[in-house]
């Protein structure tokens, strides 16, 4: 009895124990308990799962005309890693979303953008006439007020993104314009917050007009006119409570929207409220339109009028110093801003994975000619094929949020979002680096660590 009672134990326990302990145990039992114990582990043996061979996992690249495969680039924030072997591992920007590759589909391994696409270009000697002269001035105002549609008005290019979302501009991009010996180098920075919004913005955000002050000649203190007649002005207030106390920069007093203002007499009490509030104001107020070129040809020529002789910083065909990487993120930025709501545009996150420039062949090219024959009578015509290629830029960029939740709003239904955020981007990317260009969007999600209060 006492080995009967061992072996129903055993087969009360967990599956799994009982088939790894029941080939190891050894009982002094009789021929009859020894026969019931070798069917059981016959029985046993028999029910085992058949052992299947592990499925390798394939990684493919996501296009954005490729809509259906873009809901399987989202990487689950509970999903379990996969499984790879030491030679199979990657980190970093190397990373590689699982799924099945589409037949047909050819996956491309590209390299990362190197530091010559990251860094400000560079242009070495910069010809220049012998009376040239420069003045430098750094736009600063609240978010919104149209800092960065007045600084492409005044240069005539697309330098600074432009979106009705405020916060657009994150950091400080500079532009350039020359007319004659005379150059203009602006400072577009992002939007002045104010005391109570600081904690809801980086750091980034916050500091860069401040320290941008010291690099400029003169400031230009760019106002929203309808925000002052119909909207709090609380911002405004932070910042000339903060150019009062940190600051004797000169600078020009310019009034922005006036197109939109209905209250005139509650837009000059409010102006001659902060004229007073800065005593080192030089020029103003100047009334524009930035979206409607009012006024804007004579801010630029009393801007022209303040320029010293000075070496240029930039050649006077260029527009910008602007490294490609942040010409191309920039460009991408914008178009989510254009087309998501809320909080999303703001938490969007890139990673570029991947920059390449490629020959792509063209059809060939029949070419004919005509010709003597070699006694001097006969016209023939003579043919020869030419071989033609094309240079194209690949750019693969991730686009990092937080949740499964923002993933599904940013790729849009069966991937529509994305697809017109990277179709519209590609074609503002090969206008600007003037090159025809690929351009690849994966959506990924990483959960943010970092605690929220």
């Amino acid at each position: 009895m006492a080995h009967i009672h061992s072996v129903g134990t055993v087969m009360n326990g967990a599956r799994r124990a009982a088939q790894c302990q029941l080939g190891r145990v050894h009982l002094h039992t009789s021929p009859t308990s020894r026969a019931l114990l070798g069917k059981m582990r016959q029985a046993l043996t028999e029910a085992r799962p058949a052992t299947r061979a592990p499925k390798t996992p394939q990684t493919s690249n996501i296009n954005d005309t490729k809509p259906k495969a873009l809901p399987a680039a989202v990487r689950e924030a509970d999903r379990p890693p996969a499984r790879t072997t030491g030679s199979q591992r990657t980190s970093g920007s190397q990373r590689k979303t699982l799924q099945k590759v589409p037949e047909g589909m050819v996956v491309e391994d590209h390299q990362p953008a190197g530091p010559e696409v990251w860094m400000p270009k560079v242009f070495g000697t910069i010809e220049q006439p012998v009376d040239a002269e420069i003045a430098k001035f750094v736009v600063i105002g609240a978010a919104n007020s149209g800092k960065s549609t007045l600084v492409n008005r005044l240069t005539g290019a697309q330098v600074s993104v432009v979106s009705e979302r405020p916060q657009t501009t994150r950091t400080r991009i500079m532009a350039a314009a020359t007319v004659g010996s005379k150059q203009l180098v602006f400072l577009d920075t992002p939007g002045i917050v104010s005391r109570n919004a600081l904690r809801r913005v980086s750091r980034t955000v916050v500091t860069s007009p401040w320290l941008t002050l010291g690099e400029a000649d003169f400031a230009i203190l760019l106002l929203d006119a309808y925000k002052l007649t119909q909207k709090s002005d609380a911002v405004e207030r932070y910042l000339f409570a903060q150019l009062e106390k940190n600051s004797t920069i000169p600078a020009i007093f310019v009034v922005n929207k006036i197109d939109l203002v209905q209250d005139q007499e509650k837009l000059a009490e409010k102006i001659k409220e902060y004229m007073a509030k800065y005593p080192f104001i030089v020029n103003g107020p100047l009334f524009i339109s930035a979206l409607g070129n009012t006024n804007v040809d004579e801010l630029k020529a009393l801007l022209l009028s303040k320029t010293k002789p000075g070496d240029w910083v930039v050649p006077a065909h260029a527009s910008s110093d602007m490294s490609d990487m942040l010409r191309v993120e920039e460009l991408i930025r914008v178009q989510w801003f254009t087309q998501l709501t809320g909080y999303l545009p703001y938490v969007v996150r890139q990673r570029n994975v991947g920059w390449e420039e490629v020959s792509v062949p063209q059809p060939p090219m029949t070419i004919y000619t005509d010709a003597t024959s070699d006694d001097g009578n006969t016209a023939v015509l003579q043919s020869h094929v030419e071989t033609r290629s094309t240079k194209e830029l690949i750019i693969k960029q991730e686009l990092i949020v937080t949740s499964a939740g923002e993933a599904k709003i940013l790729l849009g239904k069966s991937g529509s979002k994305i697809k017109d955020i990277g179709r519209d981007a590609a074609n503002n990317i090969a206008k600007a680096l003037g090159i025809p260009t690929r351009l690849h969007l994966q959506v990924l999600v990483e959960p943010d660590s970092r605690s929220r209060k």
